[in-house]
């Protein structure tokens, strides 16, 4: 079991990307509230009667100034010492099918720049969710979506299954990720004892900052894999920790795979967190940057006379030579790099081509682009969308459901006189539609509008409008994405949407 997961795990916390595009700017800072929060609530937020709502979406942070709020590309507010969401995405994804654990483990990490005692907390399983959706990696994203199921004659498409294992999966994966970071900072702390003694004595290191960068093969690595024919690392990070003196080190850690030693027993899913033998087909090493003379005569000399001559320490590094069961993985070991330079490659195409590109622009550029995409049923082989009868039987029902408890939101909307009523109607029906198409994120929506804050705390305020503007945005993309399937299921099977 902890094979199948393992590999997600890669970092303690997360941070945003490029997304969308445009260059949006916050209206006004303290309690003004643009965005969808803003029309939910029946006013313009603070902004001019029938303008419309704020971008939803960013392109290119903009820094605030002085005491302003700053917002990453999400538009969400963030810390501006570490660059960090000010609130953890915590709601559930738009195309979530069931609700998800928002409980956070706080780990042993000692947090650097914070207070002592502080530590880094662990993200929650929605939001690990949410960080796999984010970078495409979920499975309907890698060609295991529920748009090319089957039905197997008990009502549920073999899609909408995959999904749903994967979403139970997240604790797995989250208890995986856990005990990993867990490992990594115990033999960090082992390589600070023999690097710092006297540090030890006044509280030890704490980290400062990491960095996942799994596209990047560090030197030590590129030796092991073309001069000893040891597999690839399936992931790399660099820790940057700051001892008790302020001086600060970076680590650099290869994680490897070895699935011969994977476990499938039922426990090995969820391993404990500080069991540093419980998930062994982890491989993890872990040494300080060669950054410095120091770093080096640590490496060269320090640790080595430790180990060997003084016998004052229990770190154990990771072999050079790789075992025979190791090398038989080597072929598995390219494929999974390859995948990983590509993903990365993709990654930073599109940060270029919706980085600071204006709505306008985008506008114009996409006018007169059109994708053909060929829809079918199961049996289509060509097909790229596939829907099966029942569940255009399904959607049909859900959407006819859906239309006639909505009648008082829809003639709202088609008798609206103005912007702002238009947009405030749109709302009531997404909401009302929302209510029995997406239940998971309707519910998200209600319990961030029932949120208990502080109205004359400008941070909790913006803070509150963060959190309802994306709870929001997402049961929006929630109702457009089974209105788009709808509109598939249509035109494959449109006996399945008789009006009669």
């Amino acid at each position: 079991a902890s094979s199948a997961n393992e590999s997600r795990g890669a970092a303690i916390g997360d941070s945003g990307g490029v997304q969308g595009g445009g260059c949006p700017v916050k209206q006004g800072s303290g309690g003004g509230g643009g965005g969808f929060s803003g029309w939910f609530r029946g006013s313009s937020g603070g902004l001019p009667e029938g303008h419309p709502p704020a971008a939803a979406e960013g392109g290119c942070p903009v820094k605030g100034a002085g005491g302003q709020v700053q917002y990453n590309v999400y538009s969400q507010p963030i810390d501006p010492t570490n660059q960090m969401p000010a609130v953890a995405n915590q709601l559930p994804h738009p195309s979530q099918k069931g609700e998800l654990s928002t409980e956070r483990v706080r780990s042993t990490i000692p947090k650097g720049g914070a207070d002592d005692g502080t530590t880094w907390t662990y993200p929650s399983p929605q939001m690990f969710y949410n960080s796999l959706a984010r970078k495409g990696k979920l499975a309907s994203d890698l060609g295991g979506s529920s748009s090319s199921g089957d039905d197997d004659g008990d009502g549920k498409e073999d899609g909408d299954k995959e999904d749903a294992d994967e979403e139970a999966m997240m604790e797995s994966v989250v208890a995986l990720h856990n005990n990993m970071n867990e490992k990594t900072w115990s033999k960090v702390l082992e390589w600070e004892a023999v690097s710092d003694p006297s540090g030890q004595s006044a509280g030890g290191p704490k980290l400062l900052k990491f960095l996942g960068r799994p596209s990047d093969l560090s030197p030590k690595a590129r030796f092991k894999t073309w001069c000893l024919i040891h597999p690839l690392p399936f992931d790399r990070h660099d820790w940057t920790v700051v001892r008790p003196d302020g001086t600060e080190v970076r680590y650099v850690i290869d994680y490897y795979h070895d699935e011969a030693s994977a476990r499938t027993d039922e426990d090995s899913a969820m391993p404990d967190m500080h069991d540093r033998h419980a998930v062994k087909s982890i491989l993890v090493d872990v040494r300080p940057a060669i950054d410095g003379p120091r770093s080096l005569f640590d490496r060269a000399v320090k640790m080595p006379y430790a180990r060997r001559v003084a016998e004052s320490t229990q770190f154990e590094p990771l072999p050079m030579s790789p075992t025979p069961q190791l090398r038989d993985q080597f072929v598995e070991s390219m494929r999974t790099w390859q995948s990983i330079q590509e993903n990365a490659k993709e990654d930073a195409e599109a940060a270029r081509a919706a980085a600071c590109r204006s709505d306008d622009k985008a506008e114009d550029e996409g006018a007169g682009e059109y994708k053909t995409i060929k829809v079918g049923d199961t049996g289509d082989k060509d097909a790229e969308v596939k829907v099966t009868l029942s569940e255009a039987q399904s959607l049909s029902s859900s959407l006819k459901s859906m239309l006639k408890s909505c009648q008082t939101e829809r003639s709202s909307l088609e008798s609206c006189a103005d912007d702002a009523e238009c947009a405030r109607a749109s709302l009531a029906l997404t909401m009302c539609m929302g209510k029995a198409a997406c239940p998971v994120q309707h519910a998200a929506v209600q319990a961030s509008l029932l949120a208990e804050h502080d109205p004359n705390d400008a941070k909790a305020v913006e803070e509150y409008n963060a959190r309802l503007d994306k709870a929001l945005e997402n049961v929006s993309a929630c109702v457009a994405g089974v209105s788009e399937r709808a509109a598939v299921a249509r035109m494959v099977h449109p006996e399945a949407f008789d009006d009669k």
